[in-house]
């Protein structure tokens, strides 16, 4: 039985990602099924996919960056959330090469690459990811929120117009967000759900459902 098993949330990670019980991390065996063990915890777990995602992945675990201001900490868990989307869009991107996609930019750039009309409203606003497939431009935004506030109200806000106009001009939204500040901003996220036709967290995204948003035609509006 691992010393690990006491851990508040530890059965639940072992449930939702199928890993044993029995991975004891006090040990230096470096065997190869030992460091295969090792290598699908960490695979299963995110963890991986965060360390390539950190750019010096040794400060971090040091506590170097974590203990920096909680704006940078905020900050640097958007940072890190929107990579690991990035990871994911370029995936599929490479694996349908006729998807065409941005990062960072402007809709009006958008409308230049995609060869579609300007959004005259939206023109000069940026924009996270947006992705032309199948004749349909989307536009994906994503944040993270590590505790509570104004801004996740105005962020809802803001989104649910930019979703208004985006669906009246043939363009899907996606909004992807998680974070533990969502437990205590239920109200807000409600109020998304019910404006924004695609809302997200990490896990849907990496179980698959962002992918099929994006490679579909045409998706009826989720029933709430």
């Amino acid at each position: 039985m691992s010393v690990y098993e006491s851990v508040p949330g530890y059965q639940r990670l072992a449930r939702l990602t199928n890993l044993s019980l029995d991975i004891d991390f006090s040990s230096r065996d470096t065997s190869t099924e030992r460091v295969n063990q090792l290598v699908t915890f960490a695979e299963k777990t995110g963890l991986l996919t965060l360390l390539s995602s950190v750019t010096q992945p040794q400060d971090y675990l040091l506590g170097v960056e974590v203990g920096l201001d909680s704006n940078a900490r905020k900050n640097r868990s958007g940072v890190i959330l929107e990579s690991l989307v990035e990871t994911i869009i370029d995936s599929l991107a490479k694996a349908h090469p006729s998807m065409c996609c941005l990062k960072q930019a402007t809709f009006e750039q958008a409308a230049e690459v995609f060869g579609l009309d300007c959004l005259h409203s939206m023109n000069e606003r940026r924009f996270d990811f947006a992705t032309f497939y199948s004749g349909r431009a989307t536009n994906i935004e994503v944040n993270f929120y590590g505790g509570t506030g104004s801004k996740p109200s105005e962020i809802v806000n803001s989104y649910a117009d930019r979703a208004r106009i985006l669906r009246e001009c043939g363009w899907r939204f996606i909004w992807v967000t998680d974070g533990p500040g969502w437990l205590k901003m239920r109200n807000p996220l409600r109020n998304g759900i019910e404006a924004i036709d695609y809302v997200l967290n990490y896990q849907m995204v990496k179980d698959g459902f962002l992918e099929a948003i994006l490679l579909q035609d045409r998706l009826s509006r989720p029933m709430t």
